[in-house]
């Protein structure tokens, strides 16, 4: 059935040249496997990645790295979705320490790690992509203290034992093996000059860099129908072990990756800066990866070419137009938390919030590296010190400057399909987003039409996350759903085809393609329109209109439905966490309540036979953890065509008058919120 659709997709010439490129990646596999036991004769070559001026690292920063550092060196190992784990200072690297399963070390092919037992083998991916390394080299740094230097060596001694190559679970995926050679180069940056000593420790992890290059070029995860972050992870491992690498052969391979990744860069990101895998979480993962070829290529003493550094500023106004105040970024498609290097907002995240309460899609400091670099937006400085970058160290470039927060009530990000509506303290960000990679993405969600809403820079409205990729198949498909976001789901169809078998995991139909926003304004106020295809086998068109009501601290959605016969509907709307709702019916609709951070009300007036209810759901804004939550459902049938009108209003500086004072009934639904979720 696979080779089918990719028949029918698919020109008989590309067809031909994926065939011919997997027959040679195949014998390459086999060629370059066979070379690990011996590598050839390679050493390790200092470079300048970091350059840390140290006063710009504020005491808040230096805190949080170093705790960090101390938890790592007590065997005490945090991650952003399931807490702290006690792994103890030689850890069990092929663990699944929440489920308890472990994997063989023996040869394995990535499609016998996943199993549907309920383990997950990102969670042995993320140990072991040695992220906390780095941040154990930045303690020694600050501190002096040869504890971490010691705690970082014997950490990564036993890791090299533990996983010879390319034997186990940790042998299985290019991308993993690549983050972690990034970890191990930056590492040994932290450390370097190396004592006399260190020498014969130093050798040895050359050696084992050596073998992850080579593991790595044998393992591409390229291909002719589409290339993802995986490819282009790839590719910036490679780059990074080709200049912390010297050698034969070496210095050529800098220049072929340096080349490829500026290939890349220009086919996976559209000319809004957006990442065209549909996903706000691997539109992070994706800026940092770039982020880190920029300073290499700062760190080699080449010259991007303008195409690259105009592309990388785009995306940083991407992430700058779509953050909050705070620097907080919705959740928008797939999200794993990937990262290319730890960085501050991260140990934030990990040391001083509960993990439901976590986010990781904070980054203010990401935006802070970006303002660094480019002059624009804006954001924290700490990380960017430790790369010596300060006003006078910028690109250079000689495109316009935007401020981070436009004065403009409306910004379009056309490519990526995405628009946001900022009117008095509140901002709804609206999604007619392109499937992913053109149709074949992975990370897709079905998410058409659907939007964001946050007063005074929190979210009330959000969308609901991740959850978990191959750990629960109904968890899975569950927040990748049409009624999971807040859209309208027709004749309880999918917009795009949801696969419920293992193998649909990553597989999303393409039957929903978005038009164009078009904004444009009334005598109301500004508006943005958009719709969708995803119900055409059902003979129905969903177009959604979004409105600001210039008077009054309001917006106005209007979701018409067109076709013919009678059709049943459901508008879902999620709440965030800490958020209740209460529901009253009127004679020509619904009114709801929202209690918590912000008071918001909603009135929604649709066909005679809808009616409202709260239903339980939840919301994940970290993987692998889920929050209780609720929604609202606005479910009924009628015949087509027909139309639901959404009036949101919120309390503004003064408010609006229908909110008036908070009544003892107000008080009191506010205050059970901790004990309904």
């Amino acid at each position: 059935m696979k080779l089918t659709r990719v028949l029918k997709r698919e020109s008989p010439l590309l067809v031909a040249r994926e065939a011919i490129w997997r027959a040679q990646r195949a014998w390459n596999k086999k060629r370059t496997l066979g070379r690990l036991d011996r590598p050839g004769h390679i050493t390790f070559r200092a470079i300048p990645y970091y350059k840390p001026d140290l006063e710009g690292v504020n005491e808040h920063s230096r805190a949080l790295i170093i705790t960090y550092a101390d938890k790592i060196r007590s065997g005490r190992y945090p991650f952003l979705g399931y807490g702290t784990a006690e792994l103890g200072l030689r850890p069990r690297w092929n663990l699944d320490f929440v489920s308890g399963a472990t994997w063989p070390g023996q040869r394995l092919e990535i499609r016998n790690c996943i199993r549907y037992d309920g383990s997950d083998v990102k969670v042995p991916y993320e140990l072991s992509r040695l992220q906390f390394l780095p941040v154990l080299g930045k303690a020694h740094v600050l501190t002096g203290n040869d504890a971490y230097r010691l705690a970082a060596q014997d950490l990564l001694s036993h890791w090299i034992d533990s996983n010879p190559a390319p034997l186990g679970v940790n042998w299985t995926v290019a991308m993993e093996a690549a983050l972690r050679a990034m970890s191990i180069c930056f590492l040994l940056d932290l450390l370097s000059p190396f004592r006399k000593n260190e020498q014969a420790w130093l050798a040895r992890i050359t050696r084992s860099l050596a073998q992850h290059l080579l593991y790595i070029e044998a393992n591409l995860e390229f291909s002719h129908f589409l290339t993802s972050n995986h490819y282009l992870s790839d590719l910036v491992g490679l780059y990074c072990l080709s200049l912390f690498l010297d050698g034969e052969g070496v210095a050529q391979r800098r220049s072929e990756y340096r080349r490829r990744i500026e290939i890349e860069i220009m086919r996976q990101v559209y000319n809004d800066g957006g990442d065209y895998e549909a996903s706000t979480g691997y539109q992070v993962l994706v800026t940092q990866l770039l982020t880190t070829t920029l300073l290499l290529m700062r760190s080699e003493g080449v010259t991007p070419k303008p195409a690259f550094v105009e592309r990388l500023r785009m995306m940083f106004r991407f992430l700058n137009t779509v953050a909050s105040p705070f620097g907080e970024l919705p959740h928008v498609g797939d999200c794993d938390d990937g990262r290319t290097e730890l960085l501050v907002d991260d140990l934030e995240q990990m040391i001083l919030h509960p993990v439901r309460e976590r986010n990781s899609l904070r980054v203010p400091r990401l935006l802070g590296l970006g303002q660094r670099l480019f002059d624009e937006g804006a954001g924290d400085g700490d990380d960017a010190a430790w790369y010596g970058l300060t006003d006078i160290t910028r690109v250079p470039y000689a495109g316009p400057k935007v401020n981070r927060r436009s004065a403009s009530p409306v910004e379009v990000l056309p490519k990526s399909g995405i628009a946001v509506l900022r009117h008095r303290s509140a901002e709804l960000l609206f999604f007619a987003i392109p499937n992913g990679i053109l149709g074949k993405g992975s990370h897709t969600h079905n998410d058409k039409l659907s939007f964001v809403l946050r007063v005074a820079g929190k979210e009330v409205l959000c969308d609901s996350g991740t959850g978990c990729y191959t750990r629960d198949i109904t968890t899975r498909n569950h927040f990748r759903s049409t009624a999971a976001h807040n859209t309208l789901l027709i004749d309880d169809t999918e917009q795009n085809r949801i696969d419920q078998s293992p193998l649909g995991l990553f597989v999303l139909g393409n039957e929903a393609s978005v038009s164009a926003i078009e904004t444009a304004r009334e005598a109301s106020g500004p508006f943005l329109r958009a719709s969708h295809t995803g119900y055409r086998s059902l003979g129905v068109t969903h177009t959604r209109t979004i409105r600001i009501v210039d008077m009054e601290p309001a917006f106005v959605i209007e979701d018409k439905i067109e076709g013919v016969g009678v059709h049943t509907f459901e508008l879902n709307l999620q709440l965030a966490p800490n958020y209740l709702a209460e529901i009253a019916e009127e004679d020509n609709g619904i009114s709801c309540r929202i209690f918590g951070g912000q008071q918001v009300q909603l009135k929604i007036t649709g066909p005679a036979s809808s009616r409202a209810s709260l239903r339980p759901s939840g919301v994940s804004s970290t993987y692998g953890t889920t929050v209780p939550s609720e929604r609202v459902c606005y479910r009924g049938s009628a015949t087509l065509p027909t139309r639901i009108m959404t009036r949101i209003s919120w309390m503004d500086g003064n408010g609006p008058a229908s909110f008036g004072a908070e009544s003892t009934k107000d008080i009191n639904l506010r205050d059970t919120v901790a004990e309904r979720l």
